[in-house]
């Protein structure tokens, strides 16, 4: 009679779990990579979105300022009419320049001689929407037109509105220019 002899398995000296080990930081990693992507891709979305409401809010200062000048400037330039208005920039034409992030902040805070600015009455039907802050200025440019107004025997004199709209969070700014054309005797 013969003896069985047993036998046993080969050994897999760990092969198996090499493999394990490797598929699963694989699937970490894509499982890692996905989640910083839907990271960004939410920021990026909430920033958009904001830019978005601040360009909205940048248009209804545009319409207060313009409510501001329709309402002072009466047949007159606004260096006259718009005397000690916080949102007029006595300045002249040859000085004038774009507004930096310093004036900006410098006027927000506490407006003097040289950076001055109001806050913007942001209305629409329903006020809660709106959570964003706009800060708006006028300056000359010291350009005029006596062709532009014609058709009234007025001279058009043309100003910069500059438009800063911070979001509620003061994260996210956009800044807008538009020119106005009042015209005048």
């Amino acid at each position: 009679m013969e003896l069985s002899r047993s036998r046993r398995p080969p050994a897999q000296r760990g092969a198996i779990l090499i493999y394990t080990l490797i598929a699963l930081l694989l699937i970490f990693l894509g499982a890692l990579f996905a989640l910083r992507s839907g990271v960004t891709d939410t920021t990026l979305t909430d920033r958009f979105s904001e830019r978005q409401k601040n360009t909205q809010a940048s248009d209804l200062a545009l319409q207060w300022i313009v409510s501001q000048i329709g309402t002072t400037a009466v047949n007159a330039p606004l260096e006259i009419s718009a005397q000690g208005k916080a949102w007029f920039l006595d300045i002249s034409a040859a000085d004038a320049q774009p507004p930096t992030a310093a004036y900006w902040s410098t006027c927000m805070s506490g407006s003097t001689t040289s950076d001055t600015c109001a806050q913007a009455t942001l209305t629409t039907a329903s006020p809660s929407n709106i959570s964003q802050t706009a800060w708006v200025f006028v300056q000359p440019t010291g350009r005029t037109d006596s062709q532009a107004c014609n058709t009234q025997g007025l001279t058009a004199v043309y100003y910069d509105i500059w438009v800063h709209t911070l979001d509620a969070r003061q994260q996210v700014t956009t800044d807008t220019e538009a020119v106005y054309k009042l015209c005048v005797r």
